[in-house]
C-alpha cells in the first residue's frame, strides 16, 4: 500500500519510518482541554499534535508547521475562533488546511457563523475523548453536511 493510496482529500500524509502520521494543530486556550484533546488525538487517533494557546499563535504555528488539520476553539484571548478561521482562509499558504471548530457555543446561529468563516465542520463540547478522532475523520471526509448532522444529534441528546 502506498502513501498515495492512503491519502484523503482532507489530509496530507507524511511517512515517518514505516508509520504514516497526520499532524493536527489544536488552537485552544484552556490547558485542561488541551491535555484531554492531546491525549485523545495522540492515543486514539494516532495524530501528531501541535498546541497553540490563542488565534494569533495558532496562525503562526499553522504557517510554520503546516498541519493537516486545525481544531479550533471559539472563545479565546487576543483573537477569537471566527476571526482566526477567516485569517487562515485568507492566507494562501494555509487556506487549504481544513478547520474544525470545537466549542460549547452550540446555538445554530453560531454553527452557521463558523461555517461562513470557512470551517469544514463543528464539534460540540462536551465531547467524548474516545470518539473524538473518529468524529474529526468523519467531518473531514464528509464535509459540512456530516458536521451539521452530528451537531443536530448532539442537540437532541442522541450521541
Amino acid at each position: 500500500m502506498t502513501v498515495a493510496s492512503l491519502s484523503h482529500a482532507w489530509c496530507k500524509l507524511r511517512v515517518v519510518g514505516a508509520i504514516v502520521t497526520r499532524k493536527i494543530l489544536i488552537i485552544e486556550d484552556e490547558p485542561e482541554i488541551q491535555a484531554i484533546l492531546s491525549m485523545s488525538l495522540q492515543h486514539a487517533g494516532g495524530f501528531d499534535v501541535i498546541l497553540a494557546n490563542d488565534g494569533i499563535e495558532g496562525i503562526e504555528m499553522a504557517l510554520d508547521q503546516s498541519p493537516d488539520l486545525i481544531l479550533l476553539d471559539v472563545l479565546m484571548p487576543k483573537l477569537d475562533g471566527y476571526a482566526t478561521c477567516r485569517r487562515i482562509k485568507q492566507n494562501e499558504r494555509i487556506s487549504n488546511i481544513p478547520v474544525i471548530f470545537l466549542t460549547a457555543k452550540t446555538d445554530p446561529h453560531e454553527v452557521d457563523r463558523a461555517m461562513r468563516a470557512g470551517a469544514s465542520g463543528y464539534v460540540a463540547k462536551p465531547f467524548d475523548p474516545l470518539k473524538l478522532a473518529g468524529q474529526i475523520a468523519r467531518i473531514a471526509d464528509g464535509g459540512a453536511n456530516v458536521a451539521r448532522q452530528s451537531f443536530r444529534r448532539h442537540r437532541r441528546g442522541a450521541h
